[in-house]
């Protein structure tokens, strides 16, 4: 048996009982005790990469019950890894699942974990933090178009012209031919835009409202481009916010025609990555703005879709995750952009598109997920097979199926799951065949488990045989298989399954005896 694996996923489900059933004391008491246990078999790291949990650089099925909120709370607690020694007591164990179920502390640095740590005394079980983040380095100073022609500016370096850069160039010199005046001042104007504005954000936008040509709106248009990208340089979202929905705004309620046209190139120039980052980081930040900033989004359409999946993958708690989640749910850009991210040569990219599409249950994905089945890397048919599941479609269900003989095993457990969340006579075929076959401990165990949410009347005949002591004519079962067996029985609470429970309640086996007298308490209760 994996016991790392089956360490991860008992530590889960206590952080899982602990945040959302604290009142649950009875299964908290059964997960500790299978942790007593599996930590006496060696040492373990918990950790996290792209918001999934490794248990020794083994990643865990995010369908198994805690795994998601284990990992999230991880992150949130800013931690990279924990380490569990070899014979952890119970005492440590339950209090660093106390710790990690806590609220956690925002931009704290992992600090509040640590000394909640240090104050356990749990010296068997240690934290790394994630590392904080390197200051930006300061921004280099500005050089005028003016200066740039007259040879540059003694004492001051000229930064080089990059694609953001260029592209403001380039875009300033076509709004200059969309202005009335086309004397040799109005192109130096244009030329001169990077150069540092005097007015605030504000007053640029009064200053919009009061423009009663073409030209002296476009001349504000460029000042609040270039005061939207210095506030990106100079790490102020806010600003950018501020900016960038006070030119959309305005551009709603503009009849077409040049001045249109005008806002139009505005928009255009400032719909560049680095700035809709900013716009989309504040989501969570600013509840209050929200309507603004997802405005600026949706008229940006994919741009500021990309820009919205960006910050959702990065997103470091569950709460900003689920923000960002809802917002895309409102962009109907959302969904090209992230099919054209399936086909992303890099694992995690492709998984989490996987992972969101099926979250938006976006039935134009089928057929790429399904071909995401055959990808050689087994985190992405893990993820694929979690989101067809959402689509629900025929082929979607007949694909799920089908993964059940994944070469991988956490691909074949993945499936297990997704099938028993389709309560049909056809899960429970598949799953039965595909047990009997199974020669992977730990996927029979996820495959019983299924088995139990299931609970049709051949899952339930099924787990009874799994449950019952081994005879001469029955292959060996180890006590954790009959463990496993028993606890699906009385997830199923079918009347078949907890008369089965009663027949085994004076079993041999110690193990399944506690389990079963267990189960049958809180079956009283």
């Amino acid at each position: 048996m994996n016991h790392s694996a089956t360490f991860a996923r008992y530590f889960a489900r206590l952080v899982w009982l602990l945040i959302h059933e604290s009142s649950n004391i009875e299964e908290q008491k059964a997960a500790l005790r299978v942790l007593v246990v599996e930590s006496r078999e060696g040492e373990y790291v918990l950790a996290t990469r792209d918001w999934h949990l490794f248990a020794n650089d083994e990643e865990m099925p995010d369908a198994m019950t805690g795994v998601q909120d284990a990992a999230a709370q991880m992150i949130g607690h800013a931690l990279a890894s924990i380490r569990v020694g070899a014979g952890s007591p119970a005492a440590d164990l339950l209090g660093v699942a106390r710790i990690l179920a806590a609220e956690a502390m925002a931009g704290d640095g992992g600090d509040a974990a640590s000394a909640k740590l240090a104050a356990l005394g749990a010296s068997t079980i240690s934290f790394e933090r994630v590392p904080r983040p390197e200051p930006e380095p300061a921004a280099a100073p500005f050089v005028t178009g003016s200066d740039m022609l007259m040879g540059g500016v003694v004492g001051v370096a000229t930064p080089p012209m990059g694609v953001d850069s260029m592209d403001s160039v380039v875009s300033g010199g076509l709004s200059g031919l969309l202005s009335d005046d086309s004397s040799s001042g109005s192109m130096f104007h244009h030329f001169a835009a990077a150069s540092a504005v005097k007015d605030s954000s504000d007053e640029l936008l009064a200053r919009l409202d009061r423009a009663d040509s073409v030209d002296s709106a476009t001349r504000t248009l460029d000042d609040l481009v270039t005061v939207a990208e210095n506030a990106a340089r100079e790490g102020k979202p806010l600003v950018v916010g501020d900016v960038f929905h006070g030119v959309v705004a305005r551009e709603a309620r503009v009849p077409e025609g040049d001045m249109k046209r005008a806002f139009v190139m505005a928009i255009r120039r400032l719909s560049k990555p680095i700035l809709l980052r900013n716009v989309a980081m504040m989501l969570p930040r600013k509840r209050e703005r929200l309507a603004d900033y997802v405005a600026v989004l949706v008229r940006t359409g994919e741009d500021g879709a990309d820009a919205l999946i960006d910050q959702l993958t990065q997103a470091q708690t569950a709460d900003d995750r689920r923000v960002y989640y809802d917002v895309l749910m409102q962009l109907n850009a959302g969904v090209p952009a992230l099919l054209h991210m399936l086909g992303d040569a890099r694992w995690f990219v492709a998984r989490n598109a996987a992972d969101l599409l099926g979250e938006m249950g976006a039935k134009e994905a089928e057929e790429p997920l399904i071909g995401l089945l055959h990808n050689s890397d087994d985190r992405v048919r893990r993820s694929a097979t979690h989101a067809l599941i959402g689509l629900g479609t025929p082929k979607a269900i007949q694909a799920i199926h089908d993964a059940i003989r994944d070469g991988a095993p956490e691909v074949r457990m993945q499936a297990a799951a997704a099938i028993a969340s389709r309560r049909e006579a056809a899960s429970a075929t598949t799953l039965i065949k595909a047990l009997d076959d199974e020669p992977d401990g730990d996927v029979q165990l996820a495959m019983l488990a299924a088995l139990g949410k299931l609970a049709t009347p051949d899952a339930v005949r099924k787990l009874v045989a799994a449950a019952e002591p081994e005879g001469r004519l029955f292959k060996k079962k180890t006590a954790a298989f009959r463990v496993a067996a028993v606890q699906a029985l009385g997830e199923a609470k079918t009347t078949q399954a907890i008369s089965a429970l009663r027949e085994l309640a004076t079993d041999r086996e110690k193990d399944v005896r506690d389990t079963v007298q267990r189960l049958l308490s809180l079956v009283g209760r």
